[in-house]
């Protein structure tokens, strides 16, 4: 895995893994690395990963970054050991150390003190049956001692939560002559709080298809935590139910699965029609024990398992993360006359905001933002088939009012009705500045003239995928030299401080107009500033997307 080391000063060395299809660094909280440098741009530079290489990619920073002694200009591929310098901050690139990360999860029960009676026995209030027969006769003892090593032995080679509740079910039917045994565990989303996770049949090797269970026995067990044994459960007044009657079970034994008294997560439920099987104490005592050692054994697999799915859906993530990096533009485009710069910080991991730069066949540059309803996964599938529907389109040759009717009818057409896009696209002639836009109900960009005034571009229609029928209005404006084109979403203006107070537009247009006369990307980087230094400690509640077209 590649690394960071960054020092500053005198100051210890701080690693940092490169995680991310794109690293950012710079002053910025924002920033993927942020570094309290004062001659650090507040967003400077980027660490790019492109398949097993890694590049330095420098965000148009005021005082520019170095690489190895030199300038970076461009795309400077990065090796091991190479020194980056920032300001003051030098930062060395290693790509072959690794990062050994730490484990997140305890063990339980792995080793031998685990099976120790004394601490794995946990139950109610009531007698402890494994205590009575330890101080007692020793053939009792040896006998229980037996069944504890059994059950630890059996249960350590188990590979996962079922297979683990398997085996649990194997060896009750070992230890008590019960004809049916059935295992649930905590499900808050299940009927009665409780899931089925095993239920056999003595001799059978497919699983019960049916399994009717006394809801008195499962609220003895589960809610109040005792164990349950009846040896007539046909005419037991607190068991006979419809369903214990109906299935002609004769004999039942029930205990809780739980490490402590207070935390119950399931149950062990065993019964017998027959009158020849009759449960008796000392099989109570024998599930009781299996239950309270296999307990541990059951939450480490379930902490397991909840692991396993968790990392699962981290890798997931980190893919989609990774996919919707590549759909953002790799740098600005070059046009002689011009300054392009576009950002974009995602709430979550994901986000719904896309931003595009796109060559046009006729020399023109199409320049596009959009904004999805809602955030995250949902959010971030939306956006992709946004940015492959202008693509498509842009491919095509189609015009501007082509572009976005079709766009419209596409989305329509495809996707929920409470979902919808604001979109803001453009098409800029760079020889005569001309600009013709549509704005899809989106927050209207602002050109900013370099005398500070600004004009707002409101001409287009509603925004997209609510009605495919729309109609648009195609609108037009001019870019002048010193002029700026700012396009932005709504979690630049909306953006909130502790308190809930709006950035709102007349702090965004006051920036734009005191720093006119700035590249573009300083004027993104005081946007950000101000930005931050309003909302301060209050968490992000929206994507915040960007994008800056000046002429020179």
């Amino acid at each position: 895995m590649a690394q960071l080391v960054i020092q500053q000063n005198n100051s210890p060395a701080t690693v940092v893994p490169v995680t991310r299809l794109r690293t950012t660094i710079g002053r910025s909280a924002r920033s993927d690395v942020c570094i309290p440098d004062a001659f650090a741009s507040r967003l400077h530079a980027e660490i790019r990963h492109e398949g097993d290489q890694f590049f330095l990619y420098d965000l148009d920073s005021a005082n520019g970054t170095r690489y190895n002694g030199g300038p970076v200009s461009g795309m400077v591929p990065l090796s091991s050991g190479g020194l980056i310098q920032i300001g003051e901050t030098s930062i060395t690139f290693k790509s072959d150390e690794r990062i050994t990360p730490a484990i997140s999860a305890t063990l339980l029960g792995d080793n031998t003190s685990a099976l120790d009676p004394s601490k794995t026995i946990a139950l109610t209030g009531r007698r402890n049956p494994t205590t009575e027969i330890l101080v007692s006769q020793t053939s009792s003892r040896t006998d229980l001692l037996g069944l504890i090593s059994k059950v630890g032995v059996t249960l350590l080679s188990a590979t996962g939560l079922d297979d683990t509740l398997d085996q649990v079910a194997s060896l009750v039917f070992e230890s008590v002559p019960a004809e049916r045994v059935v295992i649930m565990l905590r499900d808050e989303s299940a009927d009665g709080g409780l899931q089925i996770k095993v239920a056999r049949q003595r001799g059978v090797s497919e699983p019960l298809s049916e399994v009717r269970i006394s809801r008195n026995v499962m609220s003895e067990v589960f809610e109040n935590g005792k164990a349950v044994l009846t040896s007539d459960a046909q005419h037991d007044p607190k068991f006979a139910s419809q369903t214990i009657v109906l299935q002609g079970i004769r004999s039942v034994l029930s205990v809780p699965l739980s490490v402590d008294e207070r935390h119950i997560f399931g149950l062990i439920y065993a019964d017998s029609p027959t009158h020849e099987t009759t449960f008796k104490e000392e099989h109570l005592d024998i599930l009781t024990t299996l239950a309270s050692v296999a307990s541990i054994r059951v939450e480490n697999a379930s902490l397991l398992d909840e692991r396993i799915n968790r990392e699962r859906m981290e890798r997931e993530l980190e893919l989609a993360t990774e996919i919707q990096q590549r759909f953002q533009p790799s740098g600005p485009p070059k046009v002689e006359g011009y300054d392009f710069q576009g950002i974009s910080f995602s709430c979550y991991e994901i986000g719904g905001d896309y931003y595009d730069f796109i060559p046009r066949h006729n020399g023109n540059m199409m320049l596009a933002l959009g904004d999805v309803s809602g955030k995250g996964t949902a959010a971030a599938l939306l956006m992709s088939s946004l940015h492959a529907a202008i693509h498509a389109q842009v491919s095509a040759k189609r015009d501007l009012a082509e572009t976005v009717v079709s766009i419209n009818e596409y989305l329509s057409e495809n996707t929920p009705s409470n979902r919808f896009v604001t979109l803001f696209i453009s098409e800029l002639d760079p020889a005569t500045g001309k600009l013709t836009f549509i704005n899809a109900g989106h927050n209207p960009p602002l050109i900013v003239r370099s005398n500070g005034s600004i004009e707002r571009l409101e001409s287009g229609g509603l925004p997209l995928g609510l009605m495919g029928f729309a109609q648009y209005e195609v609108g037009s404006a001019h870019l002048n030299q010193g002029d700026v084109l700012f396009v932005y979403s709504d979690g630049v203006s909306e953006a909130n401080d502790i308190d809930e107070n709006e950035f709102g537009m007349d702090r965004l247009q006051d920036v734009l107009a005191q720093n006119v006369g700035r590249t573009a990307s300083g004027i993104r980087d005081k946007v950000e500033s101000a930005l931050s230094e309003f909302t301060g400690t209050a968490p992000a509640n929206d994507d915040i997307t960007l994008l800056i077209v000046k002429r020179n």
